[in-house]
């Protein structure tokens, strides 16, 4: 199963990337979860309760970020165990980009299920994940409406530069070899 498809969400893409890593946020948006919880910065919990093709089941499962490029994309992996329905797992591509004064989210999510959910059959997965793919924005691009606009954050200070030559003590160091080899030839040689 793949979908793709790009989004337009009215806020700056620093405020975009935010809420989608909001655990309150998550929670409001997807539709039928009943928990998000941040694990680490780059690992999630979910429960979520979803119906496809007459089959209802909570599921439990995991979203772990990697190659993260804040605040223009990530990399998800994710993986959800029903009890009753078996599970889903797969990957997102997820990227953010500015447009027409807001952020145009990109999205490529590739999945397969099994267990009772791969007997309802692809067709009907597939239908029920893009309807909660579109509940999904709707309900986070009316969140990101109400958000007020902030500039983004400023960039993180340089880190100071090491090395002798950006020393203030390089000139103490040139000044003590210079001595050193003066002396060294005055009174040795």
């Amino acid at each position: 199963m793949r979908i793709a498809d790009a989004q337009w969400i009215p806020a700056t893409v620093h405020q975009t990337w935010e809420a989608l890593h909001d655990p309150g946020v998550l929670q409001r948006c997807i539709p039928g979860c009943m928990r998000v919880e941040r694990l680490s910065p780059s690992e999630y919990a979910f429960t979520v309760r979803s119906r496809v093709g007459g089959l209802e089941a909570d599921y439990e499962g995991e979203i772990l970020l990697s190659d993260v490029d804040a605040p223009h994309a990530c990399t998800l992996a994710f993986e959800g165990k029903g009890r009753a329905a078996g599970l889903a797992i797969g990957t997102a591509q997820v990227n953010l980009s500015d447009k027409d004064n807001g952020t145009r989210v990109a999205y490529t999510v590739a999945g397969q299920v099994g267990g009772k959910l791969a007997e309802i059959g692809e067709p009907a997965v597939l239908k029920a994940a893009e309807k909660l793919v579109e509940r999904f924005f709707a309900a986070f691009t009316d969140h990101a409406g109400s958000l007020p606009r902030l500039p983004p954050p400023p960039p993180p200070p340089a880190p100071p530069e090491k090395g002798l030559c950006h020393s203030r003590w390089s000139w103490a160091v040139v000044a003590a070899v210079i001595l050193v080899l003066v002396a060294y030839h005055t009174f040795i040689v």
